[in-house]
């Protein structure tokens, strides 16, 4: 596979993984947010947690999803949800990559099908 479209390949994978990151997170599994927890939330606030604010004003309702780290007696830290979705999106974005890679490497290993058919000679 060339430079080239390697980079084409890759490039779309990165923008259908923003796609579905931007379903997944929030529309199905909004907690997933809590999968990069070992990135954002350290002692003494070790327990992540997806909160959904749902607000309504002049222009309809809304939800925001937002990952805090709590501690032990309750104090936290607001860690918000861009770099926890950033965080995803690379996540997804690599597996994606490695999926592709995969399946790239699997098909160079295979011989071309020649389009012509060998003569077969009448055995009468």
């Amino acid at each position: 596979m060339s430079l080239r479209k390697l980079t084409m390949v890759l490039a779309a994978t990165a923008a259908c993984t923003a796609l579905v990151g931007c379903v997944l997170p929030i529309a199905i599994w909004p907690g997933e947010a809590k999968l990069t927890a070992p990135l954002f939330c350290a002692e003494p606030y070790p327990e992540p947690m997806v909160v959904s604010d749902t607000f309504v004003d002049s222009e309809g309702t809304g939800t925001n999803f937002t990952l805090y780290c709590v501690g032990d007696r309750g104090q936290f830290t607001d860690e918000g949800f861009l770099l926890p979705w950033l965080a995803l999106w690379a996540a997804h974005t690599v597996l994606a990559g490695v999926v592709v890679l995969l399946i790239a490497a699997s098909h160079r290993d295979r011989p071309e099908i020649s389009d012509t058919m060998p003569e077969i000679s009448d055995p009468l």
